[in-house]
């Protein structure tokens, strides 16, 4: 390119950054105008049907009156009976299951390989990994 073609695009791009300088001030009313408007009209739909031109109290004369016991059953009974419901599902698995292993209890079931012994290798006790009697704790908290 020649440089008298480069020399006039560098003026385009100069006239540019006095944009650019005016622009930062306009993207921050932006922003401001942005979150008024975004905190603003949630409010104004939620309080449209106050600004209704025909007044209603929610009641209506075709609809009877559900009574108080209808109206505890709906509200109390029904959400508490739904929330036991789903607790007594999620505690049934851990109510089924057999008793677990805890550090410092006896070991109730046999030696089991994963894997299988290398071979020329005898299975023998450990003396080592048997747990000691006279210091417990632990996560078992039986000190």
């Amino acid at each position: 390119m020649s440089t008298r073609l480069l020399a006039g695009i560098r003026n385009r791009f100069d006239k540019f950054t006095v944009v650019r300088k005016r622009t930062a001030g306009r993207r921050a009313l932006a922003r401001v105008v942005t979150i008024a408007v975004g905190a603003t009209l949630p409010v104004l739909a939620a309080a449209g049907p106050a600004l209704a031109l025909k007044r209603d109290d929610g009641t209506a004369a075709h609809y009877p009156s559900l009574g108080a016991g209808l109206t505890i059953l709906i509200f109390v009974v029904i959400p508490v009976g739904v929330f036991a419901i789903i607790s007594a599902l999620a505690l049934l698995p851990s109510a089924l299951s057999k008793p677990r292993y805890r550090p410092g209890n006896a070991w109730e079931h046999g030696s089991r390989w994963f894997g299988k012994p290398v071979e020329g290798e005898t299975v023998t006790a450990d003396s080592s990994a048997a747990p000691s009697t006279s210091a417990r704790g632990g996560a078992s908290a039986e000190w």
